[in-house]
């Protein structure tokens, strides 16, 4: 027998607070679910949609779960949110099992963004220095140096600075790629060497 919808709702909603503290808010065209500023999911028109992440998304498109769209200014926005279908309802231990397993993964994801550098100067390889002089060519964000990409970063700076430095080129490789420029794969190091010379 099918839960009616706000008995989905009550135990979505106590289901996930066993995880911590539970803060629901308008969002998306209905609302949001979250523990500890990690979202795991989101009704909208009585559905609940779990957060598909890393593998998740494989198993629930494979479960038949349909991704969550979302209408912005008329344009639809496909969302990383899988609908709980009627034969997940009926599973309740398939339920559980797909709540913990978004919320697991959602932590693992939420973690790994905390962990990454806020500031340039945070990177492998980049300091303090060389923060001010990328500032200086308009490289401000840690995603701006990784969008500009290590080469076009050194022309920029080569040109402010007239001067040719390998191992500059490097240390920004390696800062992009998230490692100490002496660790870079042989195989990227080579290219950037070579294009380096023929400059």
């Amino acid at each position: 027998m099918l839960f009616l919808s706000e008995q989905r709702t009550a135990h979505m909603l106590s289901r996930i607070a066993k995880y911590g503290e539970l803060t629901t808010k308008s969002q998306f065209g209905g609302f949001s679910m979250m523990v500890d500023e990690i979202m795991l999911a989101i009704n909208s028109d009585g559905e609940f949609y779990l957060k598909g992440s890393g593998f998740l998304e494989t198993l629930y498109k494979a479960t038949k779960m349909n991704a969550y769209v979302y209408l912005k200014k008329g344009s639809p926005i496909t969302l990383r949110y899988y609908r709980v279908t009627d034969l997940i309802w009926e599973d309740q231990r398939k339920l559980e099992q797909y709540i913990d397993l978004s919320y697991h993964y959602s932590v693992q994801e939420y973690l790994r963004r905390r962990k990454q550098p806020s500031r340039i100067k945070d990177l492998p390889n980049l300091g303090v220095m060389l923060e001010r002089k990328l500032n200086q060519i308009g490289i401000n964000k840690v995603e701006e140096l990784r969008l500009v990409g290590a080469k076009a970063s050194y022309l920029k700076l080569m040109q402010l600075y007239n001067r040719k430095n390998s191992e500059l080129l490097l240390a920004l490789a390696g800062a992009i790629v998230g490692c100490h420029r002496s660790v870079l794969p042989d195989q990227l190091k080579m290219e950037l060497l070579d294009w380096h010379n023929e400059l």
